[in-house]
């Protein structure tokens, strides 16, 4: 246990939540306001460029909620002890995810309003002509979107083919069904890790929370990854990838590492946490962002090339609409700035044990998380015929308002406890932690 153990550093949150939940509020009401006010009264065309615009928002801080989760889940599994120091600051931005969730309900919204058409499965399955109609007015969605490869009875009858999957109801109920299980479990590890604070010499919580970890692991894998499949991937409602889940799961990851590393820092710089997150743990976050920049690397190119190689028009159209027109500079821009350059920077251990390179480096990485759920999402609003580059004030105003709730979300849990977990068994293993 840690009674042994001397901590003199200031491991409370003070007047920093208060102030935090204040700035997260307002920018989520700015943000938020500004795009609804930018998006939401304008033609059809505006309205849809905004639901898919605030789907890349929400989607951009639901992965770095996940991938929090994700991070402490995995710690109780292995029973890790390197990163006990900044366990409360990964529970704490799970802690997030019920607030994050609670505004993802929104992108219901577009089911109800027959100006927008996001999931134009939805349309071809209720038999309605909705999605060829609006398809025409923003660029040839819709059945278009193959028509190089595809004629329209053949996209039709590929998408009713998964009506069973591919429904409105069904969609809902998981959503549903995802957001409540991710609720549970962040308040699950959060109250449980809290309360070993005061367990005194006990470690109960601490059982508790790895018996419940091992089987949350297969929930989170399921959850996240047909939560992948609903969300993004039936955008484009003909195309498929078997591995998506895990394309989207080690972006997560890899956007947690690098959000784990500009909170230490932040607090670091109000001082707090001093003298328990070191160049250490700051080294072991950079081997963790360099692991899953590879990692997710790998995987996006086994997905390129395995469709390259099948040449499958249900598959290969994925790929041509995002190398047609702007686009294709989005592609290359991924490539050589979400792969190659950090790939290569965080091989240096200087880079890994700098704590303001390393920062900057989560900063930069963070955005090309952006970038590439931009690019995952927004090639479905205007599908291969796109003249000008959508992004604007819309998808700025959305992603500034949920960074403003992801801040809201850990505000709301950061003076309830302290952000160290500090009756942890292993605490005093960590502190003490050396790498190589």
């Amino acid at each position: 246990m840690t009674s042994n153990l001397r901590l003199t550093g200031d491991y409370q949150a003070g007047d920093l939540a208060p102030r935090m939940k204040r700035i997260g509020l307002v920018l989520a009401v700015l943000g938020l306001g500004a795009g609804a006010a930018m998006g939401l009264t304008g033609d059809a065309d505006a309205k849809t460029h905004f639901w898919f615009a605030y789907l890349v928002a929400f989607c951009f801080a639901l992965t770095i909620g996940l991938g929090a989760m994700f991070f402490t889940i995995v710690g109780h599994v292995v029973n890790t002890h390197w990163n006990i120091s900044l366990r409360r600051l990964a529970e704490l931005t799970m802690g997030a995810l019920p607030v994050i969730c609670l505004f993802g309900l929104a992108m219901l919204m577009p089911f109800f309003d027959h100006e927008v058409d996001i999931w134009q499965w939805d349309s071809i399955n209720s038999g309605g002509s909705h999605s060829a109609e609006h398809g025409s007015d923003h660029g040839g969605a819709g059945a278009q979107s193959l028509s190089d490869t595809l004629d329209h009875a053949e996209h039709v009858h590929i998408v009713e083919k998964k009506a069973a999957y591919l429904n409105r109801s069904g969609f809902i109920f998981r959503l549903l069904a995802y957001f409540l299980i991710w609720a549970w479990m962040a308040k699950f590890f959060l109250s449980k890790s809290a309360a070993q604070d005061t367990a005194g010499d006990s470690i109960d919580n601490v059982l508790r929370m790895k018996k419940v970890a091992a089987p949350m692991i297969f929930v989170f894998a399921l959850t996240i990854s047909f939560a992948a499949f609903d969300l993004i991937m039936s955008l484009d409602e003909t195309w498929f990838s078997t591995i998506f889940g895990v394309y989207i799961f080690a972006a997560s990851f890899l956007a947690a590492n690098c959000w784990l590393v500009i909170m230490s820092k932040w607090l670091q710089a109000r001082g707090k946490m001093t003298d328990v997150i070191n160049t250490e743990h700051y080294h072991d976050l950079g081997k963790w962002m360099f692991a899953f920049t590879f990692f997710w690397g790998y995987i996006a190119f086994s997905q390129f090339m395995l469709i390259w190689y099948a040449n499958i028009p249900e598959e290969t159209h994925f790929y041509m609409n995002r190398t047609m027109g702007v686009w294709q500079g989005y592609s290359n821009l991924l490539m050589v700035g979400a792969f190659f350059f950090p790939f290569l920077a965080l091989l240096s251990r200087h880079v890994k044990r700098s704590t303001n390179v390393l920062c900057g480096m989560a900063v930069y990485i963070l955005f090309m998380r952006y970038l590439d759920l931009y690019w995952l999402i927004m090639p479905n609003y205007h599908r291969g015929e796109i003249i000008d580059n959508p992004f604007g004030l819309v998808e700025i105003s959305l992603a500034i308002g949920f960074i403003g709730l992801l801040l809201f979300g850990i505000a709301r849990n950061a003076g309830k406890q302290s952000l160290l977990p500090i009756n942890d068994p292993l605490l005093a293993k960590c502190l003490g932690h050396k790498n190589l």
